[in-house]
This record gives C-alpha cells, structure tokens and sequence, in this order.
C-alpha cells in the first residue's frame, strides 16, 4: 500500500512538472527592458562580445611572441646499417687505396631544449601597438552593434505597438457596423428597410473583418521580428507594457530639434577615427620591414650512443653540451617588395583620410536632412491624428443617418473608405515619427 502510494505520489509530481511547464508564462518588457535582454540574448550581440574577447586573445597572443620561448625535442636513431666512411689506405699502410670502415653504434638519442629570448625587433614592437589598435576598433564596433540593436529592438517594439493600435481601431468601427447590422436586419424584417440598405452595411462588416485578419497576421509578424531581435524564442509569448501614447508625448521635439552635432563624439565617426588609426599602424608597421632584428639563444642537449637498448642504464654515459648565441638578422635587398608594401600600406591610409572628410560632410547632411523630416513627420502626424477623430464622427453619423434613411449607401461607402484612409494614414503618420525621433536621437547621441 505504501509503494503503491509512493509511485502514485511521483506520477502526479511528474504531471504538475508537465502542465507547469507547458502553461507558459507571457514576459513582460517596457522597451528598455526589451533592450536591456537583448544586450545579452541578441545573435548577433553574442557575436560581437565573442569578437572582443578574440581581439583579447590576439593582443596578448602578439606580446608572448617577445617573451622567452622554450622548445624541447628527443630525437632517435636506429641504423639499420652503420654509416660507412672511407679512409685513405696510407693509415694502415696501404697506400694508393681507400678502406671503408663503419662508425658510430646502432642505437643513438639526443635530448635537447632551446630558450630563445627577443632582444630587439621593429616588426615585434608595432606589430603589438597595432594589434592593440585593432581591439579598440573590436571595442568601439561592439559600441556601434549594441546601438545597432537597441535601435532595431525600438523599431520592432514600435511596429507592434501600430499594429495592436490599428486593431484597436478597426475593432472599434467593427463593433459599430456590427451593431447597426444587427439593427438594420431586424428592421428589414419589419419592412422598415430594404435589402439594400442592410447589404451595404454587411459589405463594410465583411471588409472589416478581412482587414482584422490581415493586421492580426501582421501583429503576429511584427511580434515575431520583435523576438528574435531580442533573442527570444519563437514560442515565448510576451507582453508589451509601453504604449504608443506613451512615446508620442515624450518625443522631445524642441530638444532633439535645437540639440547641437558634434561629429566627433558620433558613434559612427568613433569606429572610423579607429579603423583609421589601425590603418596607420598598418602603415607603421610595414615600414619596420627594413629594420634589423636581434634574438638570443641558450641551448642544452644530451647524447647518448649504444650498441644495446639501454638507455635507462645509469651505467653507460650522456654526453652533455650547451651553448649560448645572438642572432642578428639584417634586411639587405627584397627587390622591391618592401617598397611596394610600404606604398600600399600609405595608399590605404590617404584612403581613410578621404573616408574622414567623406563622413564628416555625410554626417552634416544626413543630420540637417532628418531634423527637417521629423520636424514635417511631427506636424503631419498632428494633422493626422485631427483627421482620423474627425472621419471616426463622421462614419458613426453617417451610420445613424443611414438607419434613419437621411443618407444613401454611395454616400455611406464614400464615408466608409474615407475612415479607413484616414486610419492608415494616422497610423503611418505616427510610426513615422517615432521612428525618425530614433533615428535622429541615434545621430545625435554623443559616445
């Protein structure tokens, strides 16, 4: 009875575990938050820690080159046959003749270890400096991905946020026209109307309905693009706690709109200034080619020749030998290919400096252009949003009036796709708007 108890208890232990985690749990995010998670969870972002840290490992890859490096080998002999050297035969008084005579045993092994330390080279110093200044390009690229990818968070988390208000919208006016269908169907079989005037009204309903099933598609899309941004999982259900109301009233327009540009402290002048000083460490570096280099050496081996496999016989000798060195290696004539690396390397720093100026003159434009797109995109969006509250009234009272028999279905149909115009455009409106405000916040953003 109690084992029985037991694998009963374990089962619906088991089960509950199941229904738990199978009942999940919707997240919710503020758009910061969203942010903030895919700072940690984002593809790409991972990517681009990984590459900071590989940066890392190459620097201090680059600084063990100049530090003392030790190298041991064993190498071993069998001879299958004695090497043979000929003597001339005057030593054993034979003269005019040669006499083959075998040397050496036929088991030899050598122990041996190197210490080579690097006294001085060009290459060795720069090359370390523009290693380094490749990590700071790694760095300041993982600054620009992170930007990268909050901006894209903030535009997807915007994209849903215009869906679900756009079928706030529609669902509203669906409820109207459902309502007034209902009305007009039970008047018509009072006599009180005709077919026509009912027919109309379910024709507008039907176009509602299609036009929730494509904004719901979208939603669910937009969602979509949303979580993967953010790293989520395609079955992760989330919840968005911001609101669009929520960002148009903290646009910021007469901040962003009067903020001063400073190029230099822009994210995407920052990574080029290190990508151009990288260039010229490159440049740097090619010219250490013509510079001489000095390393020093300390060896010690042993030796060991036998006529039996005895090695390990502490009986028999090793003959020990180490010696010490410098090495001085002088670069005297490469026929030009010095040269020519060392014009490419220059060649490719002039080419950054034009990139600077390029940048810089784009960054102006580009700055000038998006206040003036925001700043029309704001006053638009004003516009429409009068719009849309205006055509709304205007279709509900077109709707009494065409229950009453006060207006015609051309009438009401013309006031139908007048709404729905000025819904979409009202939701395009702000969308724009919001996502200019990102852009132009991105672009003035000092780092």
């Amino acid at each position: 009875m109690n084992t029985f108890f037991y694998r009963a208890t374990i089962t619906l232990i088991i089960l509950f575990s199941n229904l738990k985690g199978n009942s999940q749990t919707p997240l919710a995010f503020s758009m910061a938050q969203a942010q903030e998670y895919a700072f940690q969870n984002n593809y790409d972002l991972k990517n681009s820690s990984t590459d900071v840290v590989i940066a890392q490992k190459l620097v201090r890859q680059n600084t063990a080159i100049g530090l003392p490096q030790i190298n041991g080998g064993i190498d071993y002999t069998d001879f299958l046959a004695l090497p043979t050297s000929l003597i001339p035969g005057e030593f054993i008084g034979q003269p005019g003749t040669v006499i083959p005579i075998q040397f050496g045993q036929k088991y030899n092994v050598t122990l041996k270890g190197t210490v080579t330390q690097l006294v001085y080279s060009g290459q060795y110093l720069v090359g370390l400096q523009t290693a380094k200044a490749f990590q700071e390009v790694v760095k300041q690229q993982n600054v620009k991905d992170k930007m990268d990818v909050r901006d894209l968070v903030a535009l997807n988390y915007l994209g849903v946020l215009m869906y679900q208000e756009q079928t706030k919208i529609i669902d509203t006016i669906y409820k109207v026209t459902s309502k007034m269908v209902d009305e007009l169907s039970a008047a018509l079989k009072l006599g009180l109307v005709e077919d026509i005037d009912v027919e109309q009204l379910e024709l507008n309903k039907a176009d509602l309905e299609a036009i929730m099933i494509n904004t719901n598609t979208s939603l669910d899309l937009s969602i979509s693009r949303l979580k993967f941004t953010m790293g989520l999982k395609e079955n992760q259900q989330i919840l968005l706690t911001d609101s669009l109301p929520y960002f148009v009233n903290s646009l910021a327009r007469d901040y962003l709109m009067n903020q001063p540009f400073d190029y230099t402290k822009n994210i995407e002048y920052t990574v080029l200034k290190k990508r151009e000083y990288q260039v010229f460490m490159q440049y740097k570096l090619s010219k250490t080619a013509y510079q001489p280099s000095l390393m020093a050496f300390l060896g010690v081996s042993g030796n060991a020749q036998r006529d039996e496999w005895n090695f390990f016989n502490d009986k028999y000798p090793w003959y020990g030998t180490a010696n010490w060195g410098l090495s001085l290696t002088i670069p005297i004539w490469s026929s030009g290919s010095r040269k020519y690396s060392v014009d490419q390397a220059y060649l490719n720093f002039q080419k950054m400096k034009v990139n600077d100026e390029k940048l810089r003159t784009a960054l102006d434009l580009q700055v000038a252009t998006v206040k003036n797109d925001f700043n029309n995109a704001f006053l638009v969006y004003l516009n429409r949003q009068k719009g849309l509250e205006v055509s709304t009234k205007i279709y509900v009272k077109t709707i009494i009036k065409y229950k009453e028999g006060v207006a015609g279905s051309t009438d009401l149909n013309q006031k139908y796709n007048q709404f729905l115009q000025s819904e979409k455009d009202y939701l395009l409106a702000m969308f724009n708007v919001l996502s200019l405000k990102v852009q132009l916040a991105r672009l003035l953003e000092n780092v």
